[in-house]
């Protein structure tokens, strides 16, 4: 649990939401696989806005067999507002749903803070609208959707429609940034009501360094009116779009009351909503405790998400195909890659430990998935874990591929808990061998989780 006598870094408060339910979920059932990958277009770091000189980029997703314009889904990236990656597999699964898929990044509170990263995430829905035919996107039917931080401003979005002074000047004036349906996954939505109950690895949200507050510039409870301003439920009226809420009733970073607030603003108002408790689950939908079964699962979250966006947005319509054979499958081709992490923290004794899940993933397949368990980290040797994985099948050069960790590391010296997720993605070519974490603590309580790429004769 988090130490009374310090708290850790913010670092190990950051989730990266890799995949759109969760970092790493399931495998999609093939009843959502409804359009081949290969009838799917993709586009990476399409530049939507620069501000200040920074460049705001996006990948975008859409389907080759439309019938008619389709609707479009944004996924906000969580990362605590601080650690912000978009992922082009993100966009890809909604587009294979015959949605046009987005996945954007916005200004990080280490770069600028509120409304900073509201403006950038209005300005990548106006910058639909503009390129609404170029992308085949019905302009009238936009949805958006995110976890934690990502949660946060989808709900902003939903709620804060016509607010001029949420707006930002990011580009594309005359269209308009209104969605028309939200799908919320543990977003904060009153932050001076995060602190209201505590779990056994509390945070606490009113701390200086705490993700809201860097979000602010300064602590929340010094700035009542600045929060007010950043929270969701202050800008509720009818007019609303409809809202769905996921929520683990275990997840000690976002308390579940975030969402039970939110919900019923929304119900008091009259704005369609629907609210989903997830029994056992913690932040990311993690299992709490280890090896709890969550429900609903990960994979119905995912079918509650995609039919909410299809009652609210509409259906897409598309003609049916089929997937092709490609040239670049290569069938019972063999693939040897590994999975490794390594600790560097100042306890090296036998009563630091570390434990957690991890995965690896490439073109919609799991390659693998498994668990880390280390309970001992005297020794340099226990101190790393690796997996071997040899793979038979499809060709997986040129597909992206994605690996996470999302864990606690004990050090014995600090006498603390450090709790991480963190996803990352490289394009797999002939030279990768391995892929996995290093991660670090130092004696200052510095953490770091470093993604490394091991290739052939390096």
């Amino acid at each position: 649990m988090f130490s009374n006598q310090g708290r850790p870094a913010l670092a190990i408060l950051i989730a990266v939401a890799a995949f759109s339910a969760g970092l790493f979920p399931q495998e999609t059932p093939e009843s959502l696989k409804e359009i081949p990958r290969n009838h799917i277009r993709v586009e990476k770091d399409v530049v939507y806005a620069v501000v200040g000189g920074r460049k705001l980029m996006l990948d975008i997703a859409y389907p080759d067999n439309l019938t008619e314009p389709a609707p479009a889904i944004v996924d906000i990236p969580g990362g605590a507002w601080r650690t912000v990656r978009k992922s082009a597999e993100d966009a890809i699964w909604y587009a294979q749903q015959g949605f046009v898929g987005v996945s954007i990044i916005h200004r990080t509170s280490d770069i600028a803070v509120f409304p900073a990263a509201v403006h950038d995430c209005k300005t990548a829905v106006r910058w639909l609208r503009a390129n609404a035919e170029k992308f085949n996107i019905n302009p009238d039917e936009i949805g958006v959707t995110g976890f934690s931080s990502g949660g946060h401003l989808a709900t902003l979005l939903g709620t804060s429609g016509g607010d001029r002074t949420l707006e930002g000047e990011g580009g594309y004036p005359g269209f308009s940034s209104r969605v028309q349906a939200v799908v919320d996954h543990f977003g904060p939505t009153d932050f001076l009501r995060m602190n209201d109950f505590r779990f056994a690895d509390f945070i606490d949200h009113f701390d200086a360094q705490s993700p809201e507050s860097l979000f602010l510039g300064g602590p929340i409870k010094e700035r009542p009116e600045l929060v007010k301003l950043a929270n969701p439920i202050t800008y509720i009226d009818p007019k609303d779009p409809p809202i769905w809420i996921g929520h683990g009733e275990k997840d000690g970073m976002v308390i579940i009351n975030q969402s039970e607030l939110l919900y019923d603003a929304l119900k008091k108002a009259g704005v369609e909503t629907e609210f989903v408790r997830v029994e056992n689950a913690d932040h990311m939908y993690r299992p709490n405790p280890a090896g709890a079964k969550v429900t609903p699962s990960v994979e119905e979250l995912n079918r509650m998400a995609i039919g909410w966006f299809k009652r609210w947005l509409g259906e897409p319509k598309w003609r049916p195909v089929e997937a092709e054979p490609s040239a670049s499958k290569i069938p019972a081709r063999e693939f040897k890659i590994f999975y490794e992490f390594v600790v560097d923290l100042p306890g090296k004794t036998a009563d630091s430990y570390g434990k957690g899940n991890f995965m690896m993933k490439c073109a919609g397949r799991t390659l693998v998935r498994g668990s880390i368990d280390m309970p001992d980290l005297s020794t340099e040797e226990k101190r790393t874990f690796r997996q071997d994985v040899v793979l038979e099948g499809d060709d997986l050069v040129g597909n992206e591929i994605l690996w996470n960790f999302q864990g606690e590391i004990f050090d014995s010296t600090l006498r603390e808990k450090f709790e991480y997720m963190r996803a990352e993605s490289t394009e797999f070519d002939e030279t990768i061998e391995g892929l996995g974490f290093i991660f670090k603590i130092t004696a200052d309580k510095k953490v770091s989780l470093e993604p490394k790429v091991h290739r052939k004769g390096s």
